[in-house]
């Protein structure tokens, strides 16, 4: 394996305090423009590689100097902080949706629509953009949660892969095997404040037609629908299907739990398809992804999760040269759509016309292109906003459902409490 130092050698990067910073080629220093882009270090090198090759390629075409840094995801808000103040923030950032929208508040973040309307972005990727009914953030990747089915366990009792919360259910109690360590269901249910529990929450009430709020931000959470999901989530506590203790898990624990081999069903990122591949491959054999259930057949089999965007920086020297390469970037479908195949199956295509792929049809991959087909975003359907951000970071519904499944409040009382919250 090569060292860091090797790599940055091989790919003409420089180290500089924890990160890459990749320069543009010799012949494109005396360049007339620059493009200075922050991107987050992902789990899979190939896509740091494919970014700086495109830049490149840019660079050259257009006579553009590039700056490339890379950074680790876990420091990138504290280095934009300091460069913020100091004046010298960068022009173009990639990362997850729910950090990179944290600068539209501050006024750093250009608007986007005329990047927007040039690229054919599937619909539910356009509602990654917006914020305060603006367009900020142009979509890269869906990063869709996927359902982990041991179907080892599955295969030992003759059963199908569940395509309803009903059939969840029933599978989950001929699996079940506490006696032995063993529960069928890895669901969360901690106010940790990490937001594995309180999407899981949402999803369900999602599913059964329940809202917290309607499409204009007005609360409408009381209803048969979301009291109907929120009994059904309560009996999979109640009735043992889940760990005695999962009431107090935060996000790290369903992970641990799936990794020890202790449940049979957890949804999660692909973070836990790459720590199978290092730690444990014969678990991940025994591993499949499966879309998320929805109430029938026929109704819809909502997804929350989050998108990795692109945020162009009103406040950098080169706001149109950021958006230049954007555009630039997305010209390119079929080397977009390399790219995306290249994070196997950990993102999910924001445009249209790859989803009919050898790549997507494969078992291995398909459960993750379905669950992203009705991704949404975590404050679905308000409008996105800072208080619709809050209220779901405040796992107000986890915390109702604690209430029923600790407390023993009824649940009608509990979701009244909800609806106050």
């Amino acid at each position: 394996m090569k060292t860091k130092k090797a790599l940055a050698a091989v790919l003409g990067m420089t180290m500089l305090s924890g990160s890459f910073v990749v320069s543009a080629p010799a012949e494109v220093k005396a360049a007339d423009k620059k493009l200075v882009f922050w991107d987050k270090s992902e789990y899979v090198a190939a896509y740091n590689e494919m970014m700086k090759a495109k830049l490149d390629e840019f660079a050259e075409a257009n006579g553009v100097e590039v700056e490339y840094v890379i950074v680790p995801s876990g420091d990138i808000k504290q280095k934009l902080a300091a460069a913020i103040e100091s004046g010298n923030q960068p022009d173009l950032i990639m990362g997850d949706n729910t950090l990179v929208a944290e600068y539209i508040n501050s006024d750093q973040l250009a608007e986007v629509d005329d990047v927007l309307e040039n690229i054919d972005f599937k619909e539910n990727a356009l509602r990654y953009a917006t914020f305060n009914d603006k367009n900020y953030l142009v979509p890269l990747s869906f990063t869709a949660p996927g359902m982990y089915i041991r179907k080892d366990k599955w295969e030992e009792k003759g059963l199908d892969m569940p395509t309803t919360w009903e059939e969840l259910k029933e599978d989950a109690e001929k699996i079940n095997d506490p006696e032995n360590g063993f529960y069928a269901l890895g669901l969360p249910l901690g106010a940790s404040g990490g937001g594995d529990a309180e999407s899981f929450v949402r999803t369900v009430i999602l599913d059964f037609g329940g809202r917290l709020v309607d499409e204009n931000g007005k609360v409408v959470v009381n209803s048969p629908e979301t009291l109907a999901a929120m009994e059904y989530i309560a009996s999979l506590y109640e009735e043992g299907l889940c760990p005695p203790d999962a009431t107090t898990w935060d996000d790290s624990a369903n992970n641990s739990a799936w990794m020890a081999g202790t449940v049979g069903m957890v949804c999660n990122s692909g973070s836990i398809i790459s720590s199978m591949e290092q730690e444990n491959p014969d678990l991940l054999a025994n591993t499949q992804i499966i879309q998320y259930p929805a109430v029938s057949a026929d109704d819809t089999s909502y997804t929350l999760g989050g998108a990795n965007v692109f945020g162009i920086f009103e406040t950098g020297a080169n706001t149109d040269v950021a958006k230049e390469f954007v555009s630039y970037y997305f010209s390119d479908t079929d080397y977009y759509n390399q790219m995306v195949e290249a994070m196997g199956a950990m993102w999910q295509p924001v445009v249209n016309g790859y989803d009919d792929t050898d790549f997507w049809n494969a078992e291995d991959h398909i459960g993750w292109l379905k669950n992203s087909e009705n991704l949404v975003l975590t404050t679905y359907p308000a409008p996105t906003t800072g208080e619709a951000a809050t209220s779901f970071t405040n796992q107000a519904c986890v915390k109702a459902m604690q209430q029923i499944v600790v407390n023993g409040v009824d649940p009608q009382e509990a979701l009244d409490s909800l609806e106050q919250s």
